[in-house]
């Protein structure tokens, strides 16, 4: 009599690699990530929102297990060198496969390039792209990423820039004071300091705070497209910040529902289209919702899933 009763599928099964089933180093939170990872098309693009809503987890815990998964060989972390992330693009490409070696062949012409294994949590909200000309760019997460693609790579472009700025500030204020340099590195790009420092070069540590909380809020309420660009206008005397009411809690989740119940239904009729799958509606989704309540786009996201599955 059989105790483990196996199916005799044809369509619709995954194929994983033996030895990975039965690595002892896997414990079952790795090993359902690894299965769950197996089980999505070879070109879908590894998405930690998209993945945190699916496995119903939080980003933190998906991104420890990502590093448990990095630290034992079965995948592998690509870093892009851009010297900032436009909207909706991927800084860190990542791979993984049930079979070590495979992986590190497929994905040694990268590994020449000293890459930092872990993946380091941040405590402050994600920001998007410290241009302060250049409109963010709503770039699909879910396609096949072109490695050999450097139209971003204007790391050194922007080095320069940076260092001439440093070099001219030299006697300034804040070029002794390295704490509040020091604390901004933990959460801006080199580019966003600069102008930061030169809109205010008397700028403290807990004025930066303040700057930051609000332009998180205008950015949260759809008053901006970018926290960064905010922050430095706001420094600068060229953004006055809304005033807080006492009932503007229910006004932004009215309001948020609102937007992402339209989100909801454009991208139910983009699917019906037939030009996308229902992983790369849902990461588009995903991708244009970071802004949001968390909560409240995961209420939106599952309604979407439903819709798409119906």
């Amino acid at each position: 009599m059989d105790f483990i009763i196996k199916n005799n599928h044809k369509s619709n099964y995954t194929i994983i690699y033996n030895k990975f089933i039965q690595d002892k180093n896997l414990n079952l939170e790795l090993l359902g990530l690894g299965c769950r990872l197996l089980n999505k098309p070879s070109n879908w693009v590894i998405n930690i929102n998209q993945l945190s809503y699916e496995m119903n987890i939080s980003k933190d815990k998906l991104l420890r297990l990502i590093n448990n998964l990095i630290e034992l060989g079965y995948m592998y972390r690509h870093k892009k060198e851009i010297a900032f992330v436009r909207k909706g693009e991927l800084k860190n490409i990542y791979y993984f496969s049930d079979d070590k070696e495979l992986l590190n062949k497929t994905t040694e012409p990268f590994r020449s390039v000293d890459t930092t294994p872990q993946l380091h949590l941040s405590t402050f909200p994600t920001v998007d792209s410290p241009s302060m000309d250049t409109a963010p760019l709503d770039i699909p997460v879910a396609v096949t990423p072109n490695m050999e693609d450097t139209s971003h790579n204007n790391t050194n472009i922007y080095k320069d820039i940076i260092e001439k700025e440093d070099i001219h500030k030299k006697n300034t204020v804040l070029t002794n004071n390295l704490s509040i340099r020091t604390y901004l590195k933990e959460i801006l790009d080199d580019f966003t300091i600069v102008n930061l420092l030169n809109a205010k070069p008397d700028l403290t540590i807990d004025e930066f705070k303040i700057l930051y909380e609000k332009a998180t809020i205008e950015f949260k309420n759809g008053y901006c497209t970018n926290i960064n660009s905010c922050i430095v206008k706001a420094a600068s005397g060229k953004w006055n910040f809304r005033p807080t009411l006492l009932n503007s809690s229910d006004n932004s989740e009215t309001r948020t529902n609102r937007v992402l119940k339209g989100k909801v239904n454009y991208y139910i009729d983009y699917f019906s289209i037939g030009s996308c799958s229902k992983d790369e509606i849902l990461g588009k989704f995903l991708n244009e919702c970071q802004k949001y309540d968390e909560y409240l786009v995961k209420l939106h996201y599952n309604e979407l899933k439903k819709k798409l599955e119906s």
